[in-house]
């Protein structure tokens, strides 16, 4: 699949005139999208396509808090001295990452894709 997403992105950026970093930040955001939509909860979650590969990794991210911080968005936020458990020199405002399992990039992702890629293009 890696090298399917790098042959889409080029076509993409050729037909449409789109800079590949858009059309990149597109299928990242439609990745996320369809990951958030997998684990079927309210998660912060970060896709990063290698350039050059086009493999890509899938992040669930927490921003850290102060401790006695009261947390809006529980499954996206962690108190500090939770974060710095596994992530010494971690500070408020920062995120912690932690990898998850990647979900293909099928139909529904190619879709959310799509839709993010024209209205790219319209801008």
């Amino acid at each position: 699949m890696s090298k399917e997403i790098l042959l889409v992105v080029d076509a993409v950026s050729n037909e449409k005139g789109v800079d590949e970093e858009i059309i990149f930040g597109a299928l990242e955001a439609a990745l996320a999208s369809a990951t958030r939509k997998k684990y079927a909860m309210d998660i912060d979650v970060r896709v990063v396509i290698d350039r050059e590969t086009g493999d890509y990794k899938t992040h669930r991210r927490w921003e850290v808090l102060e401790d006695d911080a009261e947390q809006e968005f529980p499954l996206r936020q962690m108190g500090l001295s939770a974060a710095g458990e596994d992530n010494p020199g971690v500070q408020v405002g920062d995120y912690v990452e932690e990898e998850i399992e990647s979900v293909e990039f099928g139909r529904i992702a190619a879709q959310a894709a799509k839709q993010v890629i024209v209205q790219k293009v319209r801008e």
